[in-house]
């Protein structure tokens, strides 16, 4: 398991070891497109978020070397039935061809209005955005209330 803190607001987020496995399969490694999929939990009242389920890159997502943009169609889909399997969709992730990662100022505004519009009661969700670098800890993990983003850091304890 690995886990990730805010220092702004002391949320943790730890991942499954299968959950790290599926990130780490899309990583971004030479002319590969860029990839994504959604995050679920399994429990959403605790300042601890537990990572355990992601899903892979859909059928009808849009893909590039520098983009990636979900079918919402079939993002809502698999929202229903991971929900229906007792997982709370939690966030988004998206790999970048970098060995930090960084979000793009689009990657920032799409994760707010993902919480904006949607009908839910959580305080966060979390963006990953998947560095192609082999140490997760490379990757931009960051929780967002809708109005500020929260970047969260690999946790020392």
């Amino acid at each position: 398991m690995l886990s990730f803190k805010s220092e702004d607001n002391g949320i943790q987020i730890n991942f499954s070891s299968e959950a790290l496995n599926t990130l780490y399969s899309y990583r971004q490694i030479g002319k590969m497109s860029e990839a994504g999929g959604l995050l679920f939990t399994e429990q959403v009242d605790s300042d601890v978020i537990e990572i355990t389920c992601i899903t892979s890159p859909l059928k009808l997502d849009f893909r590039t070397r520098f983009g990636f943009n979900p079918n919402k169609k079939t993002a809502q889909k698999a929202i229903n039935k991971h929900f229906d399997d007792g997982f709370h969709y939690i966030g988004d992730w998206h790999s970048h061809p970098q060995d930090k990662a960084i979000p793009s100022p689009k990657d920032i505004k799409t994760i707010k209005d993902i919480f904006n519009k949607s009908k839910h009661h959580l305080n966060y969700l979390v963006m990953i955005v998947l560095s192609s670098n082999s140490d997760f800890s490379s990757s931009y993990v960051a929780l967002t209330d809708g109005k500020r983003i929260f970047q969260c850091f690999p946790d020392q304890d």
